[in-house]
């Protein structure tokens, strides 16, 4: 549920607010213009160009410092919005909130704009840029929409079409970054037909290949998500009409986007056609911010019953640091954090660069710490139910389940971006692939439906030592693949095991655990099947001649 305030913006409030959002758009827009045309290091110093506060007469130094310009003026407008909120409403309410997020994303923003012309654009650090400035927008973007709501005798809670609109927000912003690297990082020319690439539906070996069909794959599972999201707007009928409507557009955008993202191939990468491609995809995700925000049912709430709900909020505990640290699982991700370490240590043969090692754990805590988050926020209803979890964030009301999400694909977003930013694109992408397989394939399709939820869903926790190996060497090897085994294997018997000790709790909740569906004896049986297999794995090494005798006579001490 979601109580609006009582007050309203000013119409001057609500004008400085869509303005600052209009030049964010702009401002997404140029940069890609500035990108696409090579005009990023036209003004080689920062803040000035060629020391000077007005660039010298060349188109490419105008394009750079009037992209710079626009930046400046995003800023002036995102802290003016700010204060003019602060003063007028309060610092509590929400579109005050909204405003006062945006101005650290800005200055890492800025941060990263004058870092990126310093090295010369890097392809990471213009992917981060970008991610950053998406998240600005979205916020400026709920302001903007929180900025109409004004009675306070509504109480509002979020549609069906909400859980969809947030899928398709994880979805589009994965696809923007992994456009802007192929982008960056020239990946765009490596595949110069379409649909295949060099001929082939998958081309292993080339990193840039990889990165350019992963984006084009990408398109199509955003296309199913897109198609479906508008066909369950279609469907709605307890939802506002701008939350349906702001989905057709996003939907419209998408298809337009596709077919110049096709003459963008087609046209060897015009710089005109590279600018539209981005702005119909920031188009796209700001109409999906917009129907998330609007994706409410009124409904309306007797005065006493505000009363109480109103008296309950101010009882209720506030979220602290404590809470969202609680969200992320520490337990588990100090788990994937050991075996991630684990791969890095095999594969360097020692201790790796210590600079390697700390942003390769930081990232991985942020996208473990991540995908946790997602699963709390969706798994919230039966945490409650159940006594090993009651006590969790979320079922304890410590953190809203919309603040849960956010923090859930911030940090996953945080944590990818420091990967391939930092580390390498490889370890980048098997980060994302392991969140993705365990907020999206495990917790939201397998958990719930198939006794097999944990074998498959297990990949996740599998793919750990294989990013500390790529993190060293930047590819995945035969050794990598064993140790993905390892764990995959690892982790049906234990979780298994575990499950039959807190039988009573999944009985309760109905999830098909295996000793929920098949009972004790066979669960024992498959405990001691996969305790096998996962011995037999541990000889593999040695068996092809990877490690020598010292690991194998530990391995069968063990």
């Amino acid at each position: 549920m979601h109580q609006t305030t009582t007050k309203k913006a000013s119409t001057f409030l609500r004008g400085l607010i869509v303005m600052t959002a209009v030049l964010m758009y702009a401002l997404i827009v140029l940069g890609g213009i500035v990108r696409t045309t090579g005009s990023g290091l036209a003004c080689p110093d920062w803040p000035l160009c060629h020391g000077q506060l007005i660039p010298p007469p060349s188109l490419a130094a105008w394009l750079g410092w009037s992209h710079r310009l626009v930046a400046s003026l995003v800023g002036l407008f995102l802290v003016g919005s700010t204060a003019v909120a602060w003063a007028e409403l309060t610092i509590t309410h929400p579109v005050t909130r909204y405003l006062a997020l945006t101005i650290p994303l800005l200055l890492a923003e800025a941060g990263l704009g004058g870092l990126a012309v310093i090295q010369d654009l890097p392809s990471e650090i213009v992917a981060l840029h970008l991610a950053f400035s998406l998240l600005t927008v979205a916020l400026v973007l709920l302001a903007a929409a929180r900025s109409l709501r004004s009675s306070g005798a509504v109480r509002r809670r979020r549609a069906a079409l909400a859980r969809w609109l947030d899928g398709a927000l994880l979805l589009t912003y994965a696809f923007i970054l992994t456009g802007a690297l192929v982008t960056g990082t020239g990946a765009a020319w490596v595949c110069p037909e379409w649909p295949l690439c060099e001929g082939r539906l998958l081309p292993l070996g080339d990193v840039l290949a990889l990165v350019n069909v992963a984006h084009r794959y990408m398109t199509l599972v955003v296309a199913g998500m897109l198609g479906l999201l508008v066909y369950q707007a279609r469907r709605a009928t307890d939802v506002e009409g701008a939350a349906r409507a702001w989905t057709y557009v996003a939907g419209g955008a998408f298809l337009l986007g596709g077919v110049v993202g096709a003459i963008n191939v087609w046209t060897r990468f015009h710089a005109a056609a590279n600018a539209a491609h981005l702005a119909l995809a920031a188009a796209m995700w700001m109409a999906l911010v917009l129907a998330s925000a609007h994706a409410y049912v009124p409904a309306s709430v007797p005065a006493a019953e505000e009363g109480k709900e109103k008296k309950r909020r101010e009882k209720a505990p506030r979220p602290g640091w404590r809470a969202y640290v609680g969200l992320m699982k520490p337990g588990i991700v100090t788990l994937l954090v050991i075996t991630t370490i684990g791969g890095m240590v095999i594969a360097a043969r020692g201790w790796p660069r210590w600079g390697l090692f700390f942003w390769t754990v930081l990232a991985s805590i942020l996208s473990a710490g991540g995908a946790n988050a997602l699963n709390s926020y969706h798994d919230r209803d039966i945490d409650g139910l159940m006594s090993r979890t009651a006590r969790r964030p979320l079922p304890q009301n410590l953190v809203p389940p919309r603040h849960a999400l956010w923090f859930g694909l911030i940090c996953i977003a945080l944590g990818v971006a420091l990967m391939a930013w930092r580390v390498n694109l490889v370890a980048a992408g098997l980060t994302l692939v392991g969140a993705i397989w365990y907020a999206g394939v495990y917790t939201r399709v397998l958990k719930r439906r198939t006794v097999q939820n944990i074998v498959i869903g297990g990949a996740a926790g599998a793919m750990a030592p294989v990013v500390g190996w790529a993190a060293v060497t930047g590819r995945v090897d035969f050794l990598a693949l064993v140790l993905f085994a390892l764990i995959f294997l690892w982790t049906p018997p234990h979780t298994w095991a575990f499950s039959i000790l807190v039988l009573k709790d999944y009985q309760k909740v109905n999830i098909p655990m295996l000793p929920v569906v098949k009972g004790l004896d066979e669960t024992t049986r498959q405990v001691v099947i996969y305790s096998w297999l996962m011995a037999v794995v541990t000889l593999l090494p040695s068996a092809v001649g990877v490690l020598g005798t010292t690991y194998l006579s530990g391995m069968v001490v063990l």
